[in-house]
């Protein structure tokens, strides 16, 4: 899970790295920019969120952006780190960055890549070279040869273009107006523009932009169903993105809506307050507190000088974060019972820090409700959730969550009811259900199988002839 951006169109560097910061929460880890001057690709690249990328004063025609969230290689440690694990990447005539997970990189290149990134880079620079340049053809074998998921952006000989695997696992967007062009995995990058959003590149489809908002598009390979990835509703985008024509803020509303219906099934005793965890969860909140008729109160404070636990370093860092993330207002809080909302549970760290906080603070009660069901399966195509030991609902009960967590409920949203406030039927559910869209995934599950459980190392990047 990343962030891309891609710039046709006269556009200062400094406004592109303020658009850039727009998807920093897709990916904190490093971010970079690369500008086309004449012929000449230049990259800046940074440790960390986009506003640490130095960039001259100038304007440039064809600009790339990207913000690192690593599922494949290690995470920069340093700055030397940065030419080889971190997108925008050149290579001859062609510049690209991508979002999304490559499986099957390892078993098809002889060559060893620190990113699937860069592997795209050259993969392609190798199509093209065996297609005379020609970008649909170049495209067309790189679909039929590479698993997983990747939306990517690049500029190809003075033009834009966008490609989004025949899946859609991963979004991208894109917009036009007489001066510029902009595709970003999200429509707020357009609004912040001022270039209106368009639409969507299709599952399966390769768009060329020129000059003065000129587009070619090809269909380059079509999938029976689509792969969306379900946790950018839940969690990842923004909620003011607009995502396969849908206001990501609305469908949260929806997942608290019908969160709301299940836990009055459970004839739990009434709460005094519901409680967002901020910020994703707050629209669920929200609308559980309405279904309810039980006030929301923001009692949980976030401390905006940090990122996302979910996508940091290491577990060791997830859980100092985790204690130094979230403010209390403790005078709210004694005697109350309190419904804590939130958009996930995944290894239980900060559901399990929030709970005790509350009732350190004097909470008579805490339900717990997660507008997401349960995780019990890896995920190969972009969230490093990549092995089975990392999810707390592979091995355990939802009884035995809420006793590890604390809680004196668990309320879990289902998976049907998940679908139905998304409104969409063609999504990716694998870490839900086990269920893989792609032969390549689906192979690594058979081999963990015969081989044992996942190690430490990601799954789709274990060598299974051993």
């Amino acid at each position: 899970m990343c962030g891309v951006l891609g710039i046709l169109g006269n556009y200062p560097l400094t406004m592109a790295r303020g658009l850039l910061l727009l998807l920093a929460h897709r990916g904190q880890d490093a971010s970079g920019l690369l500008w086309v001057v004449g012929n000449e690709a230049t990259s800046s690249k940074s440790i960390g969120n986009p506003d640490r990328i130095f960039v001259p004063e100038i304007a440039s025609s064809q600009i790339l952006g990207s913000t690192r969230y690593p599922t494949t290689g290690k995470r920069v440690a340093s700055e030397e780190d940065l030419d080889t694990f971190v997108g925008p990447f050149n290579v001859g005539d062609l510049s690209l960055t991508h979002n999304g997970n490559i499986t099957n990189m390892h078993s098809i290149s002889n060559l060893k890549f620190d990113c699937d990134t860069e592997f795209i880079a050259v993969k392609l620079t190798q199509n093209l070279t065996e297609n005379n340049g020609n970008l649909p053809s170049a495209f067309s074998a790189l679909q039929s040869e590479v698993d997983g998921a990747f939306s990517l952006v690049g500029v190809y000989r003075g033009k834009l273009f966008a490609y989004r695997d025949s899946h859609g696992f991963k979004p991208l967007v894109f917009g036009r107006s007489k001066q510029k062009t902009i595709v970003a995995s999200e429509s707020t990058v357009l609004d912040m523009a001022g270039v209106p959003l368009e639409r969507d590149v299709y599952p399966g489809e390769l768009l060329i932009f020129g000059d003065g908002g000129t587009m070619e598009s090809y269909s380059i390979s079509q999938s029976l169903t689509h792969s969306h990835c379900f946790f950018e509703y839940v969690y990842f985008a923004h909620p003011a993105a607009t995502l396969e024509n849908q206001l990501v803020y609305d469908v949260r509303f929806r997942l608290g809506r019908v969160l709301a219906q299940t836990f009055l099934k459970m004839n739990l005793e009434r709460p005094d307050y519901v409680v967002p965890v901020p910020d994703t969860s707050r629209p669920a909140a929200q609308a559980m507190a309405e279904t309810l008729s039980v006030p929301m109160r923001e009692i949980i404070l976030k401390n905006r000088y940090l990122g996302r636990t979910f996508i940091v370093r290491s577990q060791e860092e997830r859980d100092a974060m985790a204690r130094s993330k979230y403010l209390y207002l403790d005078d709210k809080i004694r005697g109350k019972i309190i419904l804590v909302v939130d958009d996930s549970i995944v290894r239980g760290t900060t559901a399990k820090m929030i709970v005790a906080d509350l009732k350190k603070r004097g909470a008579a009660k805490v339900y717990f409700a997660v507008t997401c069901p349960p995780q019990t399966h890896p995920c190969y195509y972009g969230i490093d959730i990549s092995t089975d030991t990392e999810l707390i609902a592979s091995t355990t009960e939802i009884e035995a969550i809420a006793e590890y967590i604390e809680a004196d409920a668990l309320i879990y949203q289902e998976e049907h009811t998940l679908s139905n406030a998304i409104g969409l039927k063609d999504l990716c559910l694998a870490c839900l259900n086990g269920e893989y869209p792609t032969e390549h995934a689906r192979r690594i599950r058979e081999e963990l199988q015969e081989q044992g459980a996942s190690s430490i190392e990601r799954d789709y990047e274990r060598d299974f002839s051993k």
